[in-house]
């Protein structure tokens, strides 16, 4: 599950943790080597069924990957314009059809409306 932004991160994992336990991992660029490492390793050795993070995530070196899942697929976070450039929508779309799984592309636009 792919968020666009790392402060989105703990509300989802909320929202997971609540479904699905303890079977989640998290990934983004705010955690310390450490944590990144110990959420690698719970990701490799099959321990964490679910994978949550920004863009990098999608990296994650997932078993048996089911489905990947981009919230807000519209945002320009999904591009990074850092070395090494990458567009993490491009990669899953190729991760979906290399593994012949879903890919879901969520929209989630906030509707205004006139209040007068």
């Amino acid at each position: 599950m792919l968020v666009p932004e790392i402060s989105l991160t703990p509300q989802m994992v909320d929202r997971f943790l609540a479904r699905f336990g303890d079977c989640i991992a998290v990934l983004h660029s705010k955690l310390s080597v450490g944590e990144r490492h110990d959420q690698w390793i719970k990701i490799k050795e099959g321990k964490a069924k679910i994978v949550i993070g920004a863009r990098s995530a999608i990296f994650a070196p997932i078993n048996n990957l089911g489905i990947i899942i981009i919230d807000e697929e519209h945002d320009s976070s999904y591009k990074s314009d850092m070395s090494p450039r990458f567009n993490a929508k491009d990669i899953a779309k190729f991760l979906a059809k290399q593994n012949n799984i879903p890919l879901v592309l969520r929209k989630c636009y906030t509707r205004f409306r006139n209040i007068y």
